[in-house]
């Protein structure tokens, strides 16, 4: 038993040994403060700092209180300690604090960056350590430690040695240390067990208990991990592919030293074949612990080749790499692929190769070595292979061998690209071929009516154009958010020399969606001379310009992978650009013009969340980038615009946008010495899900706001499906404002915004697109609808906007048309249009501009107008121009980033129209235009009627005359030779018909107002009748009686009593009556005159003085003869001779008497009644004022 313990005892102590002398590493997991930094050779000369130093840590999780602990030190081989350094009794570390224990400062290098814990104030250490190898340890005790390699002490806390020639270590010592380098824990949150790996030699950088806390994790270290891939992945059998090896390291410690080999004996390679991070073999980047190697296949099959990855620190990593390598298919050369369109080829695995004439980032072109520079059929084609790396040896004049799938792309073009896709394989021909000559394309190759499949037969090839000349500024991509573009380096041309392309009438020809239209429909060749540049795709810089500039010295690949020609420029044969436009200011308005203004400015949201159109998402943008867009909208409305009277803006987000440029607007002006327009900004929200709306600046220096409305915000449309939709999504807004005029009332304008439904889906051929061909076919029935309102009551009507129409019909919809109200016939466009909303027809102030001048967008190329002026017919002879003032549609994206130019503030270019503001002017009011008089009977004058004239203009009216026409008409007036203005006179018609009938006239007033002279027509009817007589000459005998028909007839209504009276009926014995007559307003009378005469008597009796009596005496004496018998019987019948005996005496001489005078003989005579003869009588007819005459004639026999 005894023997037995002694050998126990001898093995245990052997077992501590070797694990001393062999480095088995302790826990990994820290459970007390570790040794984190040592530096020993502070003071000595060229020692960086002054003084030697231990850093101690806590790597724990929790507070460590370290009581009458120690640093004890030994020299590298010593076998025992040399120096106790005796720590303050307690030292309290939190989670990731250091300590710093510091020996006593020497004469060289600087004093310790930061203040040592230990020792503090006047204190002294005797910490001492060798400048290069030495041992320390952190003992939980004062006490010296027995041993100096005490591998079971229990009170040592750390242990490091350090440097070399150590007699003992933690695995093997730290790395030896100097005068510049400190032994660093590279990871003090975790312990090994062998210092050689936890220690980095490095610059001294010593924490103390202030410096900032390491937080320490629990994870352990970690190994290497690796991940394999092949590009391509499928290749052809002799065909290369880069196998590549992507290793992240492991941690704790990081990796060093790290190899990659696998075995590829399975594809014919080595069984370890190393791969490398150095540049050569394939691999792309040195250092960037991507491992590669190039290989070929030579077997077919399918493989997972496996991989080893090893670090210095024996840890290791494995995976696989899988690869495909397949028969190759047949070889069929370029010019056999493209020799249709679309490909006979498609889809169809082929082999083919050619000279690598470009390479992009996602594929490359190559050219038949023997290509043809006056090609039918293309000689190119592209190779495209997406986002699979290619392999290092495609570049410019390798000749490589390519096996994919041949395919269209995109599918739906007239003119699809011809490409080889995926999976292809590649093998590497030759290198260093001279490039295959370009084709040179000249004005002549580049025509308008070339079609659009003139350039086909060279894709894929090299060409070259001498000069070109852009119809678009350079694009980009776009961050809203902060609103900065990065230019993809696009643009459009044509071969100098080719005009300009713009939109025409009608359905694109390339415009497939929609499918197949009636004949009838116009389609239009969507500009076939265009060709798109792309400066960016082979690598070379962007190169950013305008429309308009001169582009000379392009060469590059013709490429139709968009669908139409794209010429992809060469990285290294760079052209040269000179021309490049900068905005220019519209004309300034003369002091008797007003302008109006249509400016969409693109999308214009603030930085701030606010209140936006129920259920819209508008993009909060930055303050800079708010901030740049106020200040590029105040110089486009300030220094290019020259401040319109009223700006009719699209795409506002709210009122706070708009109320914030009217006041950058102001202040802008003001510090620019300008005058301060005060806009006054109105908007409404209405219901676009992107929050921009329609909105109005007036200029209130020149303009008086009446009121500003919104209208159609609840209005529907019905859609494709039978169901009501919301028509305007951005509502139109009406401006009621007067131009100021000096001393006089305001002109009054009517101006309406509007924006109406983009052309977006037009085409599409489902229900969607049909939606949108009804909303904007019904959009234009509203507008025009409304303005006519405006226009049927008289008003200046001015429309302006985004119509995102163009001036003709696109074939889709008639939108300008209907809204005009002369919209192409039914059968010219897909939607049927509604004529004659507006009459008369409205005006579209760009038709008036000559044809180069009508743009304010462009798109793919194309100008076009999408922003009108629509105005009424009466304000056209007032309109001195239209002028687009280009400023944002021809110029790069990327100028929207700059702060400092108005450019490119949008991306339409605004319209200012110009029009003449009328002069003062006097006008004419009349209180009616015509005077109709009652009916009034010939002769007679009627009551006055009266017309109040009103000068209802800005100026005094000059009255020059006033005349009046029509018989019976007399006027007079109180208007004088002026009439101030708001003054009124009257003028005062008399009527006095001279015949019957109907009477027609006018006055007419002369003056200097517009429209002169003004009239008043007259109208009125003279009353009267007429008479005849049935028979004029009528013969009688003496003593006879002549009646005399008299017919009466009603003249223009006349009615009422007439009396007649007779004259010349003179004749002794002889009468002419008639009776009164009474005749009706509608109808005839007659009446007659009777004229009766007396007969005469013949007597023999002579008279007394011896001529014959007539007639009338031989009965006078035979009357007075019967008288006297008569009286003289009477009295005898009395009785009373003796009482009357006289007078019977007298009777009976009387009757004697007479009875002798009637009775005598002698010469025959007429005695009495009416003489024979020829009479004229005269038959007057009077009622009230009118009188008419007929004569008779009478004959007495």
């Amino acid at each position: 038993m005894q023997t037995t313990s002694r050998f126990r005892r001898a093995l245990a102590t052997l077992f501590v040994t070797l694990l001393i002398l062999t480095g088995v590493s302790r826990a990994a997991t820290p459970t007390n403060v570790v040794i984190s930094q040592i530096y020993g050779a502070g003071g000595n000369s060229g020692a960086l700092l002054n003084a030697d130093y231990v850093e101690l840590f806590n790597p724990t999780a929790t507070t460590l209180t370290l009581n009458n602990y120690s640093l004890q030190y030994s020299s590298a081989g010593g076998t025992t300690i040399s120096t106790v350094t005796t720590l303050p009794a307690a030292i309290t570390l939190s989670p990731g604090q250091y300590y710093l224990v510091s020996a006593n400062a020497g004469t060289n290098g600087a004093a310790l960056p930061v203040t040592p814990d230990y020792p503090t104030g006047t204190a002294t250490s005797n910490l001492a350590l060798a400048a290069g190898s030495g041992k320390i340890a952190l003992v939980s005790t004062t006490t010296k430690l027995a041993s100096v390699c005490p591998a079971t002490d229990p009170t040592i806390v750390d242990f490091v040695a350090y440097g070399t020639g150590t007699n003992c270590a933690y695995g093997t010592a730290a790395p030896l240390i100097s005068t510049t380098l400190a032994d660093i824990r590279t990871n003090p949150c975790v312990v090994l067990g062998n210092s050689s790996v936890e220690f980095v030699a490095g610059t001294p950088a010593p924490h103390n208990s202030a410096s900032t806390p390491l937080a320490c994790s629990a994870t352990g270290p970690t190994p290497p991990v690796a991940t394999g891939l092949a590009t391509p992945a499928a290749i052809n059998t002799g065909g290369s592919t880069l196998l590549t090896v992507q290793v992240t390291p492991g941690s704790i410690p990081t990796s060093t030293g790290i190899t990659v080999s696998a075995n590829l004996s399975t594809i014919g390679g080595s069984t370890t074949q190393p791969f490398f991070d150095d540049g050569t073999n394939g691999d792309a980047t040195a250092g960037d612990n991507i491992f590669s190697y190039s290989t070929t296949a030579t077997t077919a099959g399918t493989f997972s080749l496996p991989v080893t990855v090893t670090d210095t620190q024996a840890r290791t990593a494995s995976t696989t790499i899988a690869l495909t390598a397949t028969t190759p298919p047949a070889f069929v050369t370029i010019r056999t692929i493209q020799a249709n369109k679309p490909s006979t080829y498609a889809t169809q695995k082929v082999t083919t190769s050619g000279i690598v004439v470009g390479v992009k980032s996602n594929g490359f072109y190559i050219e038949a070595k023997d290509a043809d520079t006056t090609p039918v059929t293309p000689e190119g084609i592209l190779v495209y292979t997406g986002s699979t790396t290619l392999p290092s040896y495609v570049a410019l004049g390798a000749e490589v061998q390519v096996a994919g799938t041949v395919n269209t792309y995109p599918t739906t073009s007239l003119t699809p690209g011809t490409e080889i896709d995926g999976p292809q394989t590649f093998s590497l021909l030759s290198t260093g071929n001279a490039l295959p000559a370009a084709v040179t394309i000249t004005a002549a190759l580049d025509s308008p009516s070339g079609g659009i499949r003139q350039f086909a037969k060279y894709e894929g090839m090299r060409v070259a154009i001498a000069s070109m000349t852009t119809t678009s500024g350079t694009d980009a991509s776009l961050n809203e958010t902060t609103e900065t573009n990065t230019s993809n380096g696009r643009f459009y041309g044509v071969v100098t020399g080719v005009a300009r392309p713009f939109r025409e009438p009608g359905i694109a020809v390339t415009d497939t969606a929609i499918g197949t239209v009636p004949s009838t429909i116009p389609v239009w060749d969507s500009n076939p001379e265009l060709i798109y540049v792309d400066s960016l795709a082979t690598g070379g810089p962007a190169i950013d310009l305008t429309s308009n500039a001169t582009v000379t010295g392009l060469s590059g690949v013709m490429d139709f992978s968009f669908g139409s020609p794209e010429l992809i420029l060469d990285q290294a044969n760079r052209p040269t650009v000179t021309g490049l436009m900068t905005a220019t200011p519209v004309p300034a308005q003369a002091a008797t013009e007003f302008t109006v203004a249509s400016f969409n400015m693109e999308r214009f949201y603030n930085d701030v969340v606010d209140a936006d159109n129920p259920g819209s998402t508008a993009v909060t943008v930055t303050t800079a980038a708010y901030q740049r867009r106020l200040a590029k909208a105040s110089m486009a409305i300030r220094n290019v615009l020259n401040f319109p009277d009223i700006v009719g803006a699209q795409e506002i987000e709210n009122i706070n946008v708009l109320t914030d440029l009217a006041n950058k607007i102001s202040a802008d002006a003001v510090a620019a010495g300008q005058t301060d327009p005060v806009y006054k900004p109105y908007t409404f929200l209405a219901t676009d899900g992107t929050a921009i709306n329609t909105a109005v600046l007036v200029k209130s220096t020149r303009v008086n706001t009446l009121n500003v409305e919104q209208f159609g915000l609840a209005t529907t449309f019905t859609n494709s499906t039978g169901a009501q939709a919301v028509l305007n999504d951005r509502t139109p807004l009406v401006l009621h404002a007067g131009i100021k005029r000096a001393g006089g009332t305001d002109y009054p304008v009517t101006v309406i915004v509007v924006h109406q439904r983009s052309l977006i889906n037009v085409d599409d051929p489902t229900s969607t697109g049909q939606t949108v061909r009804l909303k904007r076919e019904a959009q234009a029935e509203y507008l025009a609808s409304l303005i006519q309102t405006y226009q049927a009551a008289g008003e200046h009507v001015i429309t302006v906007g985004d119509y995102n129409a163009f001036e003709f019909s696109d074939g889709f919809v008639d939108s300008l048309g209907v809204t005009k109200g002369d919209p192409v016939p039914a059968a010219q466009v897909l939607t049927a249009p509604k004529a004659g909303l507006a009459s008369p027809t409205l005006v579209d102030l760009v038709t008036l501009l000559p044809a180069e001048q009508r743009q304010s967008y462009v798109e793919s190329g194309s100008a076009q107008v999408l922003d009108h002026v629509v105005v009424t017919a009466d304000l056209v002879p007032t309109e001195t121009r239209l002028v687009y003032a280009h400023l944002d549609s021809d110029y790069p994206l990327v100028y929207q980033n700059d702060a400092t130019r108005p450019e490119r503030v949008s991306d339409h270019d605004p319209a200012v129209a110009y029009f003449v503001i009328p002069a003062l002017q006097p006008a004419v009011t009349l209180s009616t235009p015509s005077l109709a008089f009652s009916t009034q009977m010939v002769t007679t004058m009627s009551s006055p009627m009266t017309v109040t004239l009103t000068n209802s203009g800005q100026a005094v009216l000059t009255v020059s005359g006033i005349t009046i026409s029509g018989a019976g008409f007399t006027q007079t007036n109180t208007c004088g030779t002026s009439v101030a203005v708001g003054g009124t006179c009257q003028i005062s018609v008399l009527f006095a018909p001279a015949v019957g009938g109907t009477v027609t006239g006018a006055v007419s007033i002369a003056t200097n107002a517009p429209g002169s002279p003004a009239t008043v027509s007259l109208s009125g009817t003279g009353a009267d009748f007429t008479f005849a007589a049935t028979t004029t000459s009528v013969g009688v005998a003496s003593g006879g009686t002549a009646t005399f028909p008299l017919t009466f007839t009603s003249v223009s209504g006349f009615s009422g009593t007439i009396t007649l009276a007779c004259s010349g009926a003179s004749a002794a014995g002889e009468t002419c009556t008639a009776a009164p007559v009474t005749l009706d307003a509608d109808g005839s009378a007659t009446a007659s005159v009777v004229v009766k005469t007396t007969s005469q008597v013949a007597s023999k009796m002579s008279s007394p003085m011896g001529r014959r009596t007539d007639g009338g005496v031989q009965v006078a004496g035979f009357l007075l003869g019967g008288l006297g018998l008569l009286g003289f019987g009477g009295l005898l019948r009395l009785g009373s001779v003796r009482r009357y005996g006289r007078m019977l005496a007298l009777l009976g001489v009387i009757a004697v008497a007479g009875f002798v005078t009637g009775c005598s003989s002698g010469t025959p005579v007429s005695t009495g009644g009416t003489p024979a003869g020829t009479q004229t009588l005269t038959v007057t007819a009077t009622s009230g004022g009118v009188t008419h005459a007929v004569t008779l004639t009478l004959t007495v026999e």
